[in-house]
């Protein structure tokens, strides 16, 4: 759903509480009630949060409350300093960062692409580089020719050890009551040259993977958990492409996972109706609708979502998402962020999610 990602797609992409003391059944604190006005950056520096705190005054007159930083692997990770990439982001950098954001009213979620995502073009991402046993299709698609991006092995015990002290000295740092895990565009999983998955439903193995990741974030740290939905989505009954959902047979695991999750659903072409936010409001999920560029197109999408929120509170609000459109240095000035979200009405930040 990256920018780069999206271009024959796009020709042809806090957290907050109902009320104090209302929980879900794992005890994450649940958000219904309050309008989310969110904006997703990619931020792989200490210099670039900065430049980004800046914007933090401009971002809260447009009525942000929270931000979704993708750092991924761009981190000061002491647990697992093999897997640090440059530029990078440091502990004491990112709690200036998040003080800031605070004393503002905006809230900090941390993201880490989780599953899919472990490569872009020629290059493959820490995690996989450092330890290939964990690749799905290890020894195979060199210089990651052929392939859309790799994935982990959802069925290799070790991953789960690794990415989960990455998570934590993530939110940690950030200190974060949630946490966004990424799962967009998964093509690669149950696939026949891994030892582990091959043969195996590609639903039950991607909701292995969330519901792994669920009792880890949720469970364990008592976190809010957020994630793309696109795989959840069938492409054929929902009339999207690849992209924007399942065509791999992933979209079963919507039956399979939690449903404190809040799922964010993007979509990046103007149209009337978007079928999935009813969907997946019907399958007992929070929703929060995620846009991106043209404008008109998030326009669109903002007045579908905007009247499926006045049916259902389960409807969060709506994210604006960047793909590198938007930079740190000009978040603030950006037309889906400065034209959208202040059509989503002011509510109070509570204290917690």
């Amino acid at each position: 759903m990256r920018i780069q990602h999206h271009l024959p797609f796009v020709v042809c992409v806090g957290l907050l509480v109902l009320a104090a003391g209302c929980r879900t059944q794992t005890g994450a604190t649940a958000p219904v009630g309050q309008t989310w006005r969110g904006v997703h950056l990619a931020v792989e520096s200490d210099r670039r949060l900065a430049v980004l705190q800046g914007q933090l005054p401009k971002l809260a007159a447009d009525g942000v409350n929270v931000l979704v930083i993708q750092v991924d692997y761009h981190f000061d990770f002491q647990s697992h300093p093999e897997l640090r990439d440059n530029p990078f982001i440091t502990r004491a950098g990112a709690r200036a960062f998040s003080r800031a954001a605070r004393k503002l009213g905006i809230r900090i979620i941390p993201e880490l692409d989780c599953l899919g995502h472990q490569s872009w073009a020629k290059t493959t991402f820490p995690l996989l580089a450092k330890y290939p046993q964990f690749d799905e299709t290890r020894g195979q698609f060199p210089g990651n020719k052929r392939i859309y991006c790799r994935s982990w092995c959802p069925s290799n015990p070790g991953v789960n050890k690794v990415v989960f002290a990455l998570i934590d000295e993530l939110t940690d740092a950030f200190q974060a009551d949630a946490f966004h895990v990424g799962m967009d565009e998964v093509f690669i999983i149950a696939d026949p040259h891994c030892p582990r998955c091959r043969g195996r439903d590609p639903a039950k193995l991607f909701a292995k993977a969330v519901n792994d990741l669920h009792r880890h974030i949720v469970g364990k740290r008592g976190l809010a958990m957020l994630m793309w939905g696109d795989r959840l989505l069938d492409a054929n009954t929902m009339g999207c492409g690849r992209w924007e959902a399942s065509a791999n047979g992933t979209a079963r695991a919507a039956d399979l996972i939690p449903k404190d999750i809040v799922l964010c659903d993007w979509h990046y072409r103007e149209q009337t109706n978007y079928p999935s936010v009813p969907f997946l409001l019907a399958k007992g999920f929070r929703v929060w609708p995620s846009g991106f560029q043209p404008l008109a197109a998030t326009e669109a999408f903002s007045r579908f979502s905007l009247e499926q929120r006045r049916r259902n509170k389960r409807v969060l609000g709506y994210l604006c998402t960047t793909w590198n459109k938007a930079t740190p240095a000009s978040a603030g000035d950006w037309p889906p962020i400065t034209e959208i979200l202040p059509n989503w009405k002011p509510d109070r930040v509570p204290r917690r999610f």
